[in-house]
């Protein structure tokens, strides 16, 4: 029998669920230490356990992350196996660090893909510049400084993993990455999915309920410019649909400005919540929608799949590996009538179709298993480390 592999997560973020990156380790290490391996982590608060004084010290913390990571691999190389690093966090040789197992770069979202998005935003959604000069300055040489790291990283490592497709031709064809290329997917836990199933109202309640539900936070990126026109060109014909706003991390009044909109009590918006609340939230959710410009994964979508909500979401990365089964719910990326369409269509489904579109949700849902990922990726590791230790 393989012995237990011995693993270091590292990751530059705090070691809390409701952030995207550190839930995407959270959640493999509890799968990885039911299976016997014995997993660590190095995360931000390891490195600095005291709040940051001011968003400039934040952004100097993550630029000097990787020499305190690389400094915690040197000094505890012989205790592991793999190193599994956010790309960009151990942008180091494995020489220069001692290590003489699998240094897997992992992508949660690939930075160069997420550089384009960011081109297209500054064109489509031009702002003033914000602060001081010497502000800008500083944070044009943090974004420098970052991306050369992850530059760095991606061509240490000895195998890279990423989440998406899209990511696989990308590293591949773009940045013509050398290195072995993993895609493995994210996933829900057995409980969590059962949660989601368990708490979901019937389909004949939730078609009645004409609600409409989006998980994340709001930014462009993930579509907080269009959901206005979205939600009045959906209650222009569905008189009586709401809207649920889910972990938008922000000020409402932020939202409502960008809603171009007085609080109405047809929007409801949740700033934060706790993710073992999720389950009840989303129990008489009609539908979610996901217009989201790019993603490394999308585990929203999944969730929503989970308690049984047919989403529509933009056909961008991550979600079109999610919808491949259920193409009629992915859009084009910035079309807001075909989005507004799609809810509108949904919400006028007769129960037959609509419990047809839930129970095949539930379906793909069931695809993406934290379990069955967690036990491929240990597979993969294997082989890698195998073949680095001759």
């Amino acid at each position: 029998m393989d012995k237990p592999l011995r693993i270091l997560a590292v990751v530059n973020v705090p070691w809390d669920p409701r952030l995207g990156a550190a839930r995407v380790w959270i959640e493999l290490t509890e799968e990885w230490q039911k299976a016997g391996h014995l997993v660590e982590k190095f995360c931000l608060t390891d490195a600095y356990p005291r709040p940051a004084p001011s968003g400039a010290f934040a952004a100097l913390r993550l630029l000097f992350f990787p020499s305190l990571a690389a400094k915690f691999i040197r000094n505890n190389a012989s205790r592991f196996d793999v190193v599994d690093a956010l790309i960009g966090t151990v942008p180091f040789s494995k020489r220069s660090l001692g290590f003489k197992g699998l240094l897997v770069a992992r992508s949660v979202g690939l930075y160069h893909l997420y550089e384009k998005f960011e081109r297209m935003a500054a064109s489509r959604w031009p702002a003033p510049p914000k602060g001081k000069f010497a502000s800008r300055a500083f944070y044009e040489f943090f974004y420098s400084r970052a991306r050369k790291a992850s530059d760095r990283s991606v061509r240490h490592c000895d195998v890279l993993n990423v989440p998406n497709s899209d990511e696989v031709v990308a590293v591949k064809d773009e940045l013509h990455v050398t290195a072995p290329v993993i895609f493995q997917p994210y996933g829900l836990g057995s409980e969590r999915a059962e949660a989601l199933r368990r708490e979901s109202a019937s389909a004949e309640q939730r078609l009645h309920k004409n609600k409409i539900v989006f998980i994340g936070m709001w930014s462009p990126r993930k579509g907080s410019k269009e959901w206005g026109r979205i939600i009045r060109q959906v209650r222009s014909r569905v008189p009586n649909a709401c809207f649920l706003f889910l972990g938008t991390m922000i000020q409402n009044e932020a939202v409502w400005r960008d809603l171009e909109s007085e609080p109405v009590d047809f929007v409801e918006i949740l700033p934060q919540f706790n993710p073992d609340e999720l389950p009840q939230l989303l129990a008489d959710c009609t539908l979610g929608v996901f217009p989201s410009y790019i993603e490394g994964f999308g585990m929203a979508v999944v969730e929503q799949l989970a308690a049984r909500l047919p989403t529509i979401a933009y056909d961008v990365p991550g979600p079109r590996d999610i919808l491949h089964d259920l193409p009629q719910l992915l859009v084009p990326a910035g079309d807001i009538d075909a989005l507004s369409n799609s809810i509108c269509e949904i919400l006028g489904s007769d129960l037959p179709r609509y419990e047809e579109l839930a129970r095949r949700s539930e379906q793909i849902a069931l695809e993406f298993s934290w379990p069955d990922i967690a036990r491929n990726t240990i597979a993969e590791y294997r082989k890698y480390l195998n073949h680095v230790r001759g």
